[in-house]
């Protein structure tokens, strides 16, 4: 289980002024730990949400809030900004904070400790007397004027899962993503503006629960962590100077970026502790990499693959399939690449095969849209959003995707070491394992 970042950081400013309390429901008790909370009588009772399966649980907390409770509910996090009406027509839901949310949620908690009105607070959206009142948007905030996260709200030992034999702690040094890609919810809620702490900043960070926790095992969980290439030298280049015995893994890096990554700078960052990038390969069509806006080519997703499998660096390339106008060639093709990244790489990895799903605000939405995609209506409509919600795929065909998710599942005996603890199971997920490249073939 990983560290909460997106509630961290909505707590970054307000818990310097106001008693917080972090309650996670992943952790049993929650419901009891909240029950104690609630009798406090707080100012508000915040929550964050991503579209799909999180929905449902996080309007399971809301409910319970309500039950026992007249404390004001927020929600921030991707749903909410990506459909703020839907979501604050749920009676359940009180107020949401859009995009970034510490300065929003700090000015919220005062306006509520005076009982003053919640009008001209930057970012948020609320409801009076039954109407959506929607206030103006907050500036994207300079990340390096934020503190450090309040990790001490947490019991650390429960949030660090193991890479490499590491106990690992998610971290972001940056927000946002300059790319086009016209399925990803990114644009909606970053608006392609991408911002990024300095390398002393991230230097400073990195070194606090490396002292304070002994965490030496680092998973930055950045938008797209190599935007600015000279900054990306420079953390490497410190970690190297100061002697940080560290490891780490990047969530997102772009094609077009890796290309301008040279052997130097490779083996560079290799020393410094790089040892596993994620890039969105997403098909192994041409005809859909260009519809959905990549800006690179196959030949680009090949090139990088050979080159960086100089180093032991795991690559692992994530897939989607079920888009619009998709056939069934564009399909296999991206299994074929799939297969040829494997064995030309022997560090590659592939992520499942993920069922594309259509999000407001997004360029391709407007084509799920016209291929007979029909708008939801309410926030509990987007609860299965998870699993791909593609109108336009006949059911043999869609069937045939799911199958494919689960198979692609087990492909990877990385995944399997990062994944399982029992013994059982991973020789459970090894046999399977042979059975699902003899199925995808």
């Amino acid at each position: 289980m990983c560290v909460p970042v997106a509630i961290l950081a909505a707590a970054t400013l307000v818990a310097n002024e106001f008693e917080t309390v972090l309650i996670d429901s992943r952790l049993p008790g929650w419901r009891e730990k909240l029950l104690q909370e609630l009798k406090k009588n707080p100012l508000c009772a915040g929550l964050t949400s991503i579209t799909g399966s999180q929905i449902k649980y996080s309007l399971e907390i809301s409910k319970f809030i309500k039950a026992h409770s007249d404390v004001p509910v927020v929600w921030g996090g991707i749903q909410p900004t990506i459909l703020p009406e839907e979501t604050l027509s749920n009676n359940n839901i009180d107020i949401i904070v859009m995009n970034e949310g510490e300065i929003s949620f700090l000015e919220l908690a005062r306006r509520l400790d005076k009982k003053e009105s919640l009008h001209g607070i930057k970012g948020i959206w609320f409801k009076e007397n039954g109407k959506i009142i929607q206030n103006e948007s907050r500036e994207y905030l300079d990340l390096n004027q934020l503190p450090n996260l309040p990790y001490e709200m947490i019991d650390m030992q429960y949030y660090l899962p193991l890479f490499k034999g590491r106990r690992t702690l998610y971290m972001e040094t940056s927000r946002g993503c300059v790319g086009k890609c016209a399925f990803c919810s990114n644009i909606v809620y970053n608006n392609r503006q991408w911002r990024a702490m300095s390398p002393e900043t991230v230097l400073e960070r990195i070194k606090l629960v490396y002292n304070k926790y002994g965490i030496n095992s680092f998973y930055f969980i950045d938008d797209n962590f190599f935007v600015d290439l000279k900054r990306a030298r420079k953390i490497a280049e410190m970690i190297l100077e100061q002697s940080l015995d560290i490891i780490f893994e990047v969530q997102g890096i772009r094609y077009d970026s890796a290309l301008q990554i040279d052997d130097d700078f490779l083996g560079l960052l290799y020393k410094s502790g790089l040892r596993k990038v994620h890039l969105g390969a997403e098909s192994g069509s041409q005809r859909i990499l260009d519809m959905v806006g990549k800006g690179i080519t196959i030949n680009d997703i090949i090139n990088v693959n050979r080159r960086w499998a100089k180093y032991d660096i795991v690559v692992q390339h994530n897939f989607m399939a079920g888009f619009p106008t998709e056939t069934i060639d564009d399909i296999k093709a991206t299994i074929n690449l799939i297969y040829k990244l494997k064995n030309e790489n022997p560090h590659a990895m592939t992520s499942p095969i993920c069922p594309y799903t259509p999000y407001p605000g997004t360029a391709l939405y407007q084509e799920a849209l016209d291929n007979g995609f029909t708008k939801r209506k309410t926030l509990e409509d987007w609860i299965e959003a998870d699993y791909g919600d593609s109108i336009w795929i006949s059911s043999s065909r869609g069937n045939l995707l799911k199958k494919i998710f689960f198979v692609t599942l087990f492909l990877e005996s990385e995944r399997e070491k990062d994944m399982l603890s029992s013994s059982f199971l991973k020789l459970g997920f090894a046999i399977y394992r042979k059975i699902a490249h003899f199925r995808l073939k």
